[in-house]
């Protein structure tokens, strides 16, 4: 895409940015262009290319936080809120005379090219391609960078551009809900709030909520790089994910970080009287400060992130440990909101006090049911790997990452580390680990 024109510049309005954009901006990453949220999708014959760029022009035009992009290449608390489209671009493959393996690996190929394009300054950082194959079979690539969309954004994306294109299938008008708040207006008003008092008077809670804790091992001290990432799963059963979900929470009235973090503690720390982590926790940003506006569909990259320091007896028992936990979260008010408000939109000398602790060692996050879906689904995901959706250079931001999620009735724990750290060993005996202590404290 090319730069904005004078034409352009003049349409757009400058849009104070989100916290969590502003955050990823202070990482500094090499490749920040490259980081993202992306779907390739099957898709039927019948729905041309030209069907999914009216559908997804449909889309980021209803959408305004879609076509915000950084003003110029500043770095300032600002974005650019790009025009609605006249037409979205898309690239068109045909890949009809390809065999199976050669036309996958060109899939990968273009969609590992498409996926590294965004230019943070060019509106809209929204990648779109189709993919014509052999037996009538069709793919759709979409990228949405992070930047401008989080997760529970991407499904709202995802859903909109399939409601969209079974509309023009049949020629029918496109119809979808349009968000009650825009991505611009919750911006101002968040930043409306980073001076009242009382949200300021959090500050001394969140020094107290995030202060140290003793550093988890290592296996070797070195640099913790995006290019060494790696992963390794451990899974719940259907039944026992069942019955975590359906029976052992909703009695206690505990949730899944509160489960997980428990767990972590002497997974990473040991056993032996008491031990401590110091963790990001994610939430969604829907909701949680007084007089929110309602967000529900509003997209871009609404999510928060705030560090919390727990500490457990470990010669106690797990259901013990948990209730100390699950205490200690309790007291994070307005579901964490309010700290990146003042992480980020703050005054100089509350963001200064709140940066001054670092980042955590390790972040848990409870993804919630992803995948899956109905079989009935026009859009479903397609086999074929996208290529990585995030840079390769740079530094990570968290020794650990334990992602949770349920995929086809079974709990999965995803668990991120730098191979330059750990062996694959030692990752692989902690995420067992983990599934054990939270098998062995819950479910039997």
């Amino acid at each position: 895409m090319n730069e904005p024109s004078s034409e352009d510049l003049a349409a757009a309005q400058a849009t104070p940015l989100l916290p969590e954009q502003r955050r990823f901006l202070t990482r500094n990453l090499p490749d920040e262009h490259h980081w993202n949220q992306v779907a390739l999708l099957k898709a039927p014959p019948e729905l041309t290319a030209h069907h999914v760029q009216e559908a997804a022009r449909t889309v980021v035009n209803l959408h305004d936080g879609l076509r915000l992009c950084l003003l110029s290449k500043e770095r300032g608390p600002a974005g650019l809120q790009g025009r609605p489209l006249d037409e979205m671009p898309i690239e068109t493959f045909d890949l009809r005379d390809r065999d199976a393996a050669t036309a996958e690996e060109a899939i990968t190929r273009e969609c590992t090219r498409i996926q590294a394009s965004m230019r943070m300054h060019q509106s809209p950082l929204v990648r779109l391609a189709y993919f014509t194959l052999a037996g009538d079979e069709r793919r759709v690539l979409l990228v949405v960078h992070h930047f401008v969309c989080d997760g529970l954004s991407f499904g709202i994306v995802l859903a909109d551009l399939e409601r969209a294109c079974r509309s023009l299938l049949v020629s029918r008008p496109v119809s979808l809900v349009p968000p009650s708040t825009t991505s611009a207006d919750f911006a101002r008003w968040l930043t409306e709030r980073a001076a009242e008092p009382r949200l300021r008077e959090q500050v001394p809670l969140w020094l107290d909520l995030g202060r140290p804790a003793e550093p988890v091992p290592l296996d070797r001290d070195k640099e913790n790089t995006m290019a060494t990432t790696d992963t390794v799963a451990a899974r719940l059963g259907r039944t026992e994910t069942a019955r975590l979900m359906d029976e052992v929470l909703p009695g206690t009235g505990l949730g899944m970080v509160d489960v997980f973090l428990t767990a972590a503690i002497p997974t990473l720390q040991g056993e032996g009287g008491r031990r401590g982590v110091r963790s990001n926790l994610i939430g969604h940003g829907r909701r949680g400060l007084p007089g929110q506006p309602n967000v529900a569909r509003t997209v871009s990259w609404l999510s928060t992130r705030y560090p919390v320091s727990v500490e457990v007896d470990t010669s106690e028992s797990f259901a013990a440990q948990l209730q100390t936990v699950s205490g200690r979260l309790a007291n994070i008010p307005m579901d964490g909101a309010g700290y990146g408000i003042l992480a980020h939109l703050g005054d100089e000398a509350t963001r200064e006090a709140l940066a001054a602790q670092g980042e955590p060692d390790i972040t848990v996050n409870y993804l919630g049911k992803v995948g899956g879906g109905s079989a009935a689904k026009m859009l479903p995901r397609a086999s074929e790997d996208p290529g990585p959706d995030e840079t390769e250079t740079g530094l990570r931001e968290h020794v650990h990452g334990i992602d949770v999620l349920v995929t086809d009735g079974e709990l999965e724990v995803v668990w991120y580390y730098s191979t330059n750290q750990f062996d694959r060993a030692t990752v692989e005996g902690y995420a067992s680990e983990l599934i054990d202590r939270v098998r062995g404290g819950l479910l039997r």
